[in-house]
């Protein structure tokens, strides 16, 4: 039986050569920009981000307080504490993110702001694990290839041992940096997103026995670049947008209300409110709220500009993994869960079950005869032999 029309087209889709690969998924990429346009993506990692800001400014508030007061040990205590609880609430907040992100693209009903928030703070762990394999194995290679150098002393054999130590440790170093640097580091977090496990992750990201592969890594380092450049075309134009407004109206309040007279519109371009030594004598003629006002205000609009960047590379990056994931035929299906898992550590409701046994069951005696025995490929009523393997039908026996 030949294959129905159409079939032929579903194979190739997953057997693409590394040039589509990247092609393809460059154009997927380009589609990263809408990601700018989710309001719930946004104000997610908006809050987190001026959450991190406020827990932050309180310890260094306190270190401030102590340092003044003589106490640096202490200082130094609560200016660690504000740092690390500034980033790690800011971390979280960007893994919320990208999982709203991956939810959307999958088309998955996405999580609530606090089971999103408690799937990013878990996610971090994870994160923390990758980093450390990737030292691991980068001292391991350090290791190994200073006993090799140590080999190549020996005189006369150890020279021509190094004309081939030589061209094979540089690929090898430079396959690990681009590795971790273009692939890994980038994509783990989308692969945390999706559910895949730690293990799952360095298999799909190529830490595996297919490392040192150049030809692997062409796809997603081409489309990180171009994500990239996508990312800083984005940045440049809510930058423009929005700071050009902030001069003229930082110009204009400077004016009209009568604080700093010197005050230079250009620094407002760079999200500070820079200001002259006249601008900041306000503070003397009782106008100081307003200098601090128009500090904070180019913070707040820092943060926006950046916010849309941002959203964009999380998009990006889903993209280029979901990609990644779907030309690799040896992991793609068991780490891909269906979307009723993802929510089982938020909704104990829900039954991740179900899909399986229904599909698993036979509904009923005209489906089983329509379908191959062997391979379970799908056949029509009057076809004798299965398209797929050769094997004979039921309906025919």
């Amino acid at each position: 039986m030949a294959p129905r029309p159409g079939d032929e087209n579903k194979l190739p889709e997953k057997h693409m050569s590394s040039s589509k690969d990247a092609i393809r998924g460059s154009l997927v990429v380009l589609e990263a920009v809408d990601a700018a346009r989710d309001t719930r993506a946004f104000l997610l990692f908006l809050g987190s981000a001026v959450a991190a800001l406020v827990a932050a400014g309180i310890f260094l508030a306190i270190a401030s307080v102590a340092a003044a007061n003589g106490v640096y040990v202490l200082a130094g205590l609560f200016t660690f504490i504000g740092w690390f609880v500034g980033m790690l609430i800011a971390a979280t907040g960007v893994s919320a993110t990208g999982k709203t992100l991956m939810d959307r693209i999958q088309r998955r009903p996405v999580l609530s702001v606090r089971d999103v928030l408690i799937f990013g703070l878990m996610t971090l762990p994870k994160l923390a694990a990758i980093f450390l394999i990737e030292i691991a194995i980068f001292v391991c290679f350090l290791v190994i290839l200073a006993i090799v150098l140590f080999i190549c002393k020996i005189p006369v054999v150890g020279a021509l041992l190094y004309t081939v130590v030589y061209p094979i440790a540089s690929v090898a170093g430079g396959i690990l940096w681009f590795s971790f640097g273009f692939v890994v580091n980038p994509l783990a977090a989308p692969a945390f997103w999706e559910g895949y496990t730690v293990r799952q992750t360095l298999a799909v990201l190529g830490v595996s026995r297919k490392a040192f592969n150049i030809g692997r890594l062409l796809p997603p380092v081409v489309q990180l670049l171009v994500l990239l450049f996508i990312a800083g075309i984005v940045a440049f134009i809510t930058s423009a947008i929005v700071f050009s407004g902030s001069a003229f109206v930082a110009t204009m309040g400077s004016a009209m209300i009568g604080f700093g007279r010197n005050f230079f519109a250009m620094g407002s371009s760079f999200g500070l409110g820079a200001m002259s030594m006249g601008g900041l004598g306000g503070m003397s003629d009782g106008l100081g709220g307003y200098v601090l006002a128009t500090i904070v205000g180019a913070s707040i609009l820092g943060a926006i500009a950046a916010t849309f960047p941002l959203l964009v590379y999380l998009a990006g990056t889903c993209s280029i993994f979901l990609n990644l994931a779907g030309a690799n035929d040896e992991v793609s299906s068991p780490a891909l869960p269906p979307a009723a898992p993802q929510n089982v550590p938020f909704s104990p409701s829900s039954k991740p079950a179900a899909p399986a046994v229904i599909a698993a069951a036979p509904t009923s005696a005209t489906n089983a005869q329509n379908h191959c025995a062997k391979c379970g490929a799908r056949a029509e009523p009057h076809d004798v032999f299965c398209g797929e393997c050769g094997a004979v039908l039921p309906s025919a026996e």
